[in-house]
């Protein structure tokens, strides 16, 4: 008794512990006669612990790992291309921003008053009206453009009456003084323009701003009732566009080159910009009053400008040159029949890159040391006639990948039923918008 007692007091008894040992063994001994009962006969005891050790575990099944990676990897793509989406429209909206606000700031330089004022201008008309009897062709040119423009002057000189209707409109000091040493013959509306002095490219302020100095020139001609023709450099003229005779063709007011493939594109009398033709008289002075008031506010091309008013006003007779006539960089990427008359060679959007780029397709004219060649030009055109622009020994450089992939996204929103046709006219005004990678 006094030994229990000692016991008791050293080590008492932990009856929860006690308790739940007891029931675990009745469920055992409970657990086994089951099983004696279900198979006939006693099983062998085993050890939890031991068949833990050993328990199998199902394998996972290899396309269903595969299906998990996969889908890990298109979730990431999918995030990643909106986060990069984002970006470009957030990188978009402030170059939009900035080229918006660069016009403003600095359009009162290119206004049609200071045109119309100036004595350089006053000269430029006695000048139409005493040595001109057919419309002028006007030209834009900074110093980062002279290359440019000695290889279209190289590929224009050996066509008859092209360089006495050029007029450049110089706007540094630079290209005018350049420009009168090596084609001391052509002549030039001296503009300086200090917010062009630097080089520029698509889509940018300064891009905008000698838009909207070359639809405030020609708001200031058409009010002297001077019909003209607007040009760009980066043109291959196969053969002379004067002689076609468009300014005696009286069924229209206004005559524009056109983008698209050919008739049946869905982009076609969507307005190129680079050459046309415009008639004087006030539906035509309205019409360019119009463009050059929005150049001045909103974020848009002139040329998404003028083809929403051809489409849309009613009030001036838009009409477009065929495309046998007068084509873009795209006929180079077709079947290259029916060469054109002249074809323009833009869509670069680094514009020190185009002469380069022009070289690769055997249109560029000048020697080192600015002569022409001749040769060189004959060669062109000859491979124009026969279709054999070879285009895939040039790879395709960024502006013109870009420009590639959003026409074709074009062409299917237009040819979308119902809605492509409405589309149409107002698709042009936000182009800027849409070419968020530009």
């Amino acid at each position: 008794m006094i030994i229990f007692v000692f016991f008791t007091v050293e080590k008492p008894l932990n009856l929860r512990v006690l308790s739940k040992n007891l029931l675990s063994s009745a469920m055992i001994t409970r657990r086994k006669a089951t099983e004696e009962t279900t198979n006939g006969g006693p099983i062998e005891e085993v050890d939890e612990s031991e068949m833990k050790r050993t328990r199998v575990y199902p394998k996972k099944n290899s396309s269903s790992v595969c299906f998990s990676t996969s889908r890990k990897i298109a979730y990431g793509a999918f995030y990643l291309f909106w986060f990069v989406f984002g970006l470009l429209v957030l990188r978009k909206t402030q170059n939009a921003i900035a080229a918006v606000r660069y016009v403003k700031r600095h359009g009162e330089s290119v206004s049609q008053s200071l045109i119309e004022n100036s004595p350089d201008f006053k000269d430029l008309l006695y000048t139409l009206d005493t040595e001109f009897t057919k419309p002028p062709a006007f030209l834009l040119l900074n110093q980062y453009a002279l290359n440019m423009t000695y290889n279209f002057l190289c590929n224009t000189a050996q066509l008859e009456g092209v360089h006495e209707r050029l007029v450049f409109v110089t706007l540094d000091s630079v290209a005018r003084d350049a420009l009168r040493a090596k084609w001391p013959e052509i002549r030039q509306l001296y503009w300086p323009t200090p917010s062009l002095y630097k080089p520029f490219s698509f889509a940018e302020g300064p891009y905008q701003t000698i838009y909207l100095l070359r639809a405030n020139l020609a708001v200031a001609l058409l009010r002297k009732g001077k019909s003209f023709w607007m040009m760009q450099q980066d043109t291959f003229w196969r053969k002379s566009l004067f002689d076609q005779h468009f300014e005696d063709d009286m069924s229209f007011d206004a005559l524009f080159d056109q983008i698209g493939v050919d008739e049946h594109s869905q982009r076609a009398e969507w307005v190129n910009g680079a050459n046309f033709f415009i008639r004087a008289s006030n539906k035509t002075l309205e019409f360019f009053e119009g463009v050059a008031e929005k150049l001045k506010h909103w974020y848009a091309p002139d040329m998404g400008l003028m083809i929403h008013q051809c489409h849309t006003w009613g009030t001036v007779r838009c009409a477009y040159m065929p495309h046998k006539l007068a084509h873009s960089w795209e006929w180079m990427y077709t079947s290259q029949q029916h060469a054109p008359l002249i074809m323009q060679l833009d869509c670069e959007t680094d514009g020190g890159s185009k002469l380069m780029q022009l070289g690769r397709f055997g249109f560029h004219f000048t020697e080192k040391d600015g002569s022409c060649n001749a040769t060189k030009v004959h060669m062109a055109a000859e491979r124009m006639e026969k279709g054999n622009i070879e285009v895939t020994r040039a790879l395709p450089s960024w502006g013109r990948l870009q420009f590639k992939a959003y026409w074709w996204i074009v062409d299917y929103m237009l040819m979308t039923p119902i809605i492509g046709p409405l589309m149409k006219p107002y698709l042009p005004l936000v182009g800027f918008i849409l070419m968020i990678t530009m």
